[in-house]
């Protein structure tokens, strides 16, 4: 995939097809401790607006969806939650230049999030796109960051059922400015 932002041209390290519509990008990143290793996460989904058009998930997105998903299913969410909780425990950051373009993708494979199939009929997102897109995000904190905890904060804030208040802020936090 290439696209222009901000008068620069990108393009994807790594595209990810997971139907028709909807393809991630993995494209190089350029903030953290180990910026040559950092990745930004953009992805296509042809139903939208603006349908060729990368845009950049924010946990902010996710974390609401996932909210919905729970408001129509929440013991079904809740086991979602706590399978991407225990994503968060295997997942590992980028050692070195040749991960990072490899950039494979080890937990958000279809055989493992079928158990969860039910809660695509609920919120924009479905549960492939939401695990694939957290897999890499969690690269990315973990590669940028080694004692990074937001991400996993937004989780535990969602499966322990706390206030929504609380939910947004864990998830719209955009760090210390520089």
């Amino acid at each position: 995939m290439k696209f222009r932002r901000k008068g620069k041209e990108h393009t994807t390290i790594k595209d990810i097809k997971l139907d028709e519509d909807t393809t991630i990008g993995i494209v190089q990143g350029e903030f953290g401790n180990n910026k040559d290793l950092d990745i930004r996460v953009v992805y296509v989904d042809k139903n939208t607006k603006n349908k060729n058009v990368p845009r950049t998930p924010q946990h902010i997105h996710w974390a609401i969806d996932l909210l919905i998903k729970k408001e129509h299913k929440k013991e079904l969410t809740k086991r979602f939650v706590k399978y991407l909780l225990e994503m968060w425990d295997k997942v590992e950051a980028f050692k070195n230049k040749a991960e990072q373009q490899k950039c494979e993708i080890k937990y958000c494979l279809p055989e493992k999030l079928k158990e969860f199939e039910e809660l695509n009929n609920y919120g924009e997102y479905k549960v492939e796109f939401i695990a694939c897109v957290l897999e890499l995000l969690m690269i990315q904190e973990k590669t940028g960051n080694a004692k990074a905890h937001m991400f996993k904060g937004v989780l535990q804030a969602i499966y322990d059922d706390k206030d929504i208040f609380s939910i947004v802020s864990k998830a719209g936090f955009k760090g210390a400015k520089k």
